[in-house]
């Protein structure tokens, strides 16, 4: 990091000496960034690259607190602590906003399992997220491979599923590729009335380690069926014995289930220096999966929200916007944290000029997610002159992640929504693994990701000039164009915007 910073001190200078980013380009509905905006972007560019906090941030939600589970006792920890942050940085405004989960979900105690015939071993398993506990004295079963995990296939293989444990892995999910998940939930809510004893999803990663999903069909609902998630090395065996004859298998544990909970998303501002209540969003989610300690999926995200608030106020900088910290929970059950809080603020809806979500892990930042809209990706290069020195300058409207994270309720709004771009290939290595721990976080990367968003979102909170927000309309035209539009309408049919 200190190899780099002289560098990037030197060309925000020399900038800062000048007239300003985007001296040309001065219309409505685009960035503006005159010489007084680019000379604060300098100085709060300097604050997160000299003294950024992400990173102890992160190692105390990692660490210190663990395994954040929506509504789980340490969710709670997380949120008081965030909170408590706030308050000490100098932020205002400093709350929970509650919202209800319809079910918590925890582990009590360690799942046992092993194959049974053709001969015995040890499986390496654990309880899906979500799903019930096995009942007394487990379950047993024969294995049946369901290759065609669809609705479609379900009721083709229906007699044979019933009475079987019903084994599911990736090969059988890209039976239909581009299947939307909401589709897959469908299937297994109908796995349950076909008269399946369990479901075992064979989506682990190597080691045998189990790679958590959440099966509670994006409203935070207990499983319809008892489910568990089963390490790579034995799927592959019990395919490959299914291949001769028949299998069969055994497991149990239990789970702590607690109806209607109240979960709270964490809420501070830096307020605007002028009163037209616009604001810009910067968040992330709190909650995580438990097999880690969620460090990179979302501590870094989590992180670097703070790490942004903190050197905002450190800085001194008063924008022209209020800057609105929020750290969602809920996420990793369907995004229902944000989903929650898109809702119940979608009256000042029209007031937010943009929000920026991290929650790609602590790989060197590329730039933004843009989602297919041309004034974002122009925004963005506005900017390029500090973020190419970041080596984050660049756009993708790539659209297999629109409806992964926080940014996708406020999307569905109209409103500029961008996810901080990373390459992510360690993360999707890690994330919702045993391994997802802070041992693997690189303080370097993830200071650069977090500087990112600061300096964008800063620049949308004193922009003298703002994006537009989209009409229904365009935001399908928009996601249509980025082929997430059946991905869109999948999550609308399943109560979802």
């Amino acid at each position: 990091m200190m190899k780099r910073l002289p560098l990037f001190l030197l060309i925000c200078g020399a900038t800062a000496a000048g007239s300003g980013l985007c001296a040309a380009q001065t219309a409505q509905n685009q960035l503006t960034v005159d010489g007084k905006l680019n000379q604060e972007l300098v100085r709060l560019g300097g604050q997160m690259m000299l003294a950024g906090k992400a990173y102890e941030y992160d190692e105390h939600l990692a660490d210190d607190i663990g395994p954040r589970l929506t509504g789980s006792a340490n969710y709670d920890k997380a949120v008081a602590w965030a909170e408590d942050e706030f308050k000490q940085m100098g932020l205002k405004n400093v709350h929970g906003e509650s919202w209800t989960i319809p079910a918590t979900w925890e582990p009590d105690g360690v799942a046992t399992a092993r194959m049974i015939a053709p001969h015995e071993q040890a499986l390496h398993l654990v309880s899906e997220g979500w799903s019930p506990s096995t009942p007394p004295g487990g379950v047993r079963g024969q294995v049946f491979y369901l290759d065609d995990a669809s609705v479609e296939g379900v009721k083709a293989a229906a007699s044979k599923i019933k009475d079987s444990i019903v084994l599911v892995d990736g090969d059988s999910m890209r039976k239909h590729p581009g299947q939307p998940i909401g589709k897959l939930f469908d299937a297994i809510d109908l796995l349950a009335s076909e008269g399946a004893r369990a479901l075992v999803l064979g989506l682990g990663a190597v080691n045998n380690a189990p790679s958590m999903v959440g099966l509670t069909d994006f409203r935070g609902t207990e499983a319809t069926i008892v489910t568990a998630n089963l390490g790579m090395e034995d799927t592959l065996l019990l395919k490959r014995l299914l291949a001769k004859g028949p299998v069969e298998i055994e497991f149990s544990f239990k789970n702590r289930i607690r109806k209607d909970v109240t979960v709270h998303n964490v809420v501070a501002e830096i307020p605007g220096r002028e009163d037209g209540g616009e604001y810009v969003i910067v968040g992330g989610h709190l909650d995580s999966w438990n097999p880690g300690t969620g460090a990179q999926d979302n501590g870094t995200g989590a992180a670097s929200v703070m790490a942004v608030a903190q050197a905002v106020e450190a800085a001194g900088l008063k924008p022209r916007r209020t800057m609105r910290f929020i750290l969602f929970g809920g996420e990793e059950e369907g995004l229902i944290g944000s989903l929650r809080y898109a809702h119940a603020h979608a009256a000042d809806a029209a007031k937010c000029v943009g929000d920026f979500v991290t929650d790609t892990g602590d790989e060197a930042p590329k730039g933004w997610y843009v989602f297919g809209r041309k004034d974002e990706a122009d925004a963005v290069t506005v900017l390029k002159p500090l973020l190419a020195d970041l080596d984050a300058g660049g756009t993708t409207d790539e659209g297999r992640y629109t409806f992964s994270t926080d940014e996708g309720p406020f999307l569905a709004q109209g409103v500029p929504s961008f996810v901080l771009w990373t390459p992510m290939e360690k993360y999707m290595q890690l994330h919702h693994k045993p391994s997802d721990t802070f041992d693997k976080v690189d303080p370097r990367d993830l200071n650069l990701g977090a500087t990112v968003v600061g300096l964008t979102a800063y620049a949308f909170a004193d922009s003298p000039t703002t994006l537009r927000h989209y009409s229904a309309t365009e935001v399908e035209d928009e996601l249509k164009g980025i082929k997430a539009l059946d991905e869109y309408k999948d999550m609308q049919a399943h109560g979802l915007f």
